[in-house]
């Protein structure tokens, strides 16, 4: 009786075992509370001369996406997450401009 016990419970392990992983579900098209999408916060920095997105990331009422512009130079920008304003933009020297001191 105890290898038929056995047997079930390891029929009933491998069905657990078995079972789909649940997948997280994407995010919603658009954010719940009226802010601009992530894809308009990277519209918007590409408008502002980031050619390469290292970082975006949403920090209360603002997107923060820190970059790379076509030089290479850092650049970071807020926005506001309401509007997509710009409400900081900062750019590192260029490497060139750096050597001259």
């Amino acid at each position: 009786m105890l290898s038929r016990r056995s047997a079930m419970l390891a029929v009933m392990a491998a069905l657990a075992a078995a079972q789909p992983a649940l997948a997280q579900p994407p995010g919603p098209a658009e954010p719940p509370d009226g802010a601009i999408s992530m894809e308009e916060a990277r519209r918007i920095a590409t408008e502002n001369g980031v050619a390469r997105i290292e970082t975006i990331a949403r920090e209360g009422g603002q997107w923060k996406v820190e970059g790379r512009d076509s030089l290479g130079s850092g650049i970071e920008i807020e926005l506001r997450a309401s509007d997509g304003t710009v409400m900081k933009l900062e750019r590192e020297r260029p490497a060139s401009a750096k050597a001259g001191n």
